[in-house]
């Protein structure tokens, strides 16, 4: 289907891209990035961005968002943009104003007849092109990830999405979708046929957690399902729960006063219904909150391993910034854990077969090509190579928010050659 919305240049005839699969089918896309936050926010911003260049389009460029002058129109805009943040944290958007066919500032998305107050809502939508109005600068259909929180954007492609035209998520995934429909005065609203997800009340036990670097504790609230009877041992999952994410705020030295939450799940299938999501738990960095399956509390056990693992997710990215890539991200996680699934790294290094897959493939596509059961003891098996050579500092300044792109120029920066790291790396297995 071609359809035309009065618009110059190249934008006069192109197909409807209806859902995100569409809109990436059409070619290479540019990605704008956001940068009216402070270094934190843009930093993960761009690395957002830059992580799925690097995996899917690594011919793609990268701007920002004051290289586009929205007073000119579609024609101002690349091809196939995919825009990164809110108008809160993203000028380009902020300048369109009133001709967005939805609302979204800090803390607030108004999309239809559809409020969500809080930072936790996430946003990705293909927003339908049109011309200038009254309202505002007219635009070329666009694909958009966003957030009501700053950034907003964190891991926002881990939210299942691509099939439709709209979709909200919130701390638990997956929330409302909807689609744009024209109206008869030419103007674009939000339809919803469907209703929002199933989503429980939760009772909360709240705990103080100390981080380094500040003399002021954040607040744990340990969520279990209001539904439920609280278990015999309780307070003793409460424990390990802390236990876990001071091991992990240790581990990271990690600063921080926002307050974490942290949803308790009877089984996997509790959290598979609520979330959407398979495993015992996954972190959603963005709302500071973790989603874990409760099992065996005892001491240096599994599940306080489980908290140290997701909950150095949060941690790094609310005190690091986000990861440039998964190797970074998930090793960092594996090794504030110092395991994975219930194997020591030490142990991981003796069972995992070699040899040792390059770093400069793990940095990329391989990563994701490779069993869990190898990517994540290999990244933090190499965590633990890169603190060991050079120091946390100095991981966490130059290395952590390193895209697969910036690998070399981040590895100079910290004194170091990738080819030093590597070596480290191999060797450590007993390579040459």
């Amino acid at each position: 289907m071609w359809i035309s919305f009065g618009l110059s240049g190249l934008f006069l005839l192109q197909p409807a891209a209806a859902t995100p699969n569409d809109f990436f089918k059409r070619g290479t896309p540019t990605f704008i990035v956001g940068t009216a936050g402070d270094d934190l926010t843009d930093r993960a911003i761009r690395n957002q961005a830059a992580m799925l260049r690097d995996l899917l389009f690594p011919m793609a460029k990268i701007v920002s968002d004051s290289d586009i002058d929205p007073a000119r129109g579609a024609a101002a805009w690349p091809a196939n943009a995919i825009v990164y943040g809110g108008p809160h944290v993203n000028t380009l958007l902020a300048k369109l104003g009133g001709s967005l066919p939805f609302r979204l500032e800090r803390g607030k998305l108004t999309i239809g007849k559809e409020v969500f107050e809080g930072d936790e809502y996430r946003l990705i939508t293909v927003v339908p092109a049109r011309g200038k109005t009254s309202d505002g600068p007219g635009y070329p259909e666009f694909l958009l990830y966003a957030g009501t929180a700053s950034p907003g954007v964190g891991e926002i492609n881990a939210l299942r999405h691509g099939g439709e035209q709209i979709l909200i998520g919130d701390v638990f995934g997956r929330l409302l979708a909807g689609t744009w429909q024209r109206m008869a005065d030419g103007t674009i609203a939000a339809e919803f046929p469907q209703p929002r997800a199933r989503r429980i009340v939760w009772r909360s036990v709240d705990r103080e957690l100390k981080t380094a670097g500040t003399s002021k504790a954040c607040t744990v609230h340990l969520r279990f399902p209001q539904m439920l009877p609280a278990a015999s041992d309780e307070m003793q999952v409460v424990a390990s729960c802390i236990r876990g994410l001071e091991t992990a705020a240790l581990k990271l030295e990690a600063a921080g006063t926002a307050d974490i939450s942290v949803f308790v799940y009877p089984d996997l299938g509790s959290i598979a219904s609520i979330t959407g999501q398979r495993g015992d738990g996954h972190a959603v960095v963005e709302a500071r909150a973790l989603h874990v399956v409760r099992f065996d509390p005892a001491a240096g056990g599994g599940f306080e391993k489980l908290l140290a693992h997701e909950g150095a997710h949060v941690l790094a990215y609310g005190t690091w910034g986000a990861a440039g890539t998964p190797l970074l991200g998930e090793g960092l996680a594996v090794w504030a854990s110092e395991q994975y699934g219930s194997v020591s790294l030490s142990d991981w290094k003796r069972r995992l077969q070699l040899p040792v897959p390059p770093v400069a493939n793990l940095l990329g596509k391989q990563f994701r090509q490779l069993p869990e059961n190898q990517s994540y003891p290999l990244a933090g098996l190499f965590v633990q190579s890169l603190v060991d050579q050079l120091g946390i500092a100095k991981v966490r300044q130059h290395l952590y928010g390193a895209t697969a792109s910036t690998w070399d120029a981040a590895c100079k920066e910290a004194g170091t050659t990738p080819r030093d790291l590597e070596t480290a790396f191999q060797r450590s297995f007993g390579g040459p």
